[in-house]
């Protein structure tokens, strides 16, 4: 998708001289650091319950990211009458809200299996314990 954006806009410079402003991660929202992204996590975590929380490398631009609704809200064991689909997309701060349905636990394999499949790359999911924030490294990043 991203490629194909680029490829769309050199064509139309070319063609037309024209450059049309698309929005994209790599030209939209830049990722936040570590630090903040941890801090609105905490305040996620405190307030939803029942869900899980990952960061997205990558997850930029809602449009873009559509992919991963459509992939993560198919799971089982996700609650679809909550958020968009069961999907929270907080692109300015790269953060995943899963709702999850009662007395069910996420499958991070799963979860990350299909945000790969979207194009994109589950980083770490994070927990709350004690009042501090605590972080998981998926597979493939970990590897």
């Amino acid at each position: 998708m991203k490629i194909l954006s680029r490829i769309t806009v050199i064509i139309m410079t070319s063609v037309f001289g024209v450059q049309i402003g698309f929005v994209n991660a790599a030209d939209g929202v830049p990722e936040v650091s570590r630090d903040v992204r941890a801090k609105v996590a905490i305040g996620k975590l405190q307030v939803q319950k029942q869900a899980a929380l990952l960061y997205v490398k990558g997850m930029t631009c809602p449009s873009c990211a559509i992919g991963i609704r459509v992939k993560l809200s198919k799971l089982d064991f996700v609650d679809r009458n909550r958020f968009k689909r069961g999907i929270e997309m907080d692109c300015n701060n790269q953060l995943l809200t899963v709702a999850l349905k009662d007395g069910t636990s996420p499958n991070w394999t799963r979860i990350e299996q299909e945000i790969d499949n979207a194009g994109y790359v589950a980083v770490e999911w994070f927990s709350m314990q004690k009042d501090e924030l605590k972080s998981y490294p998926f597979l493939k990043v970990a590897e």
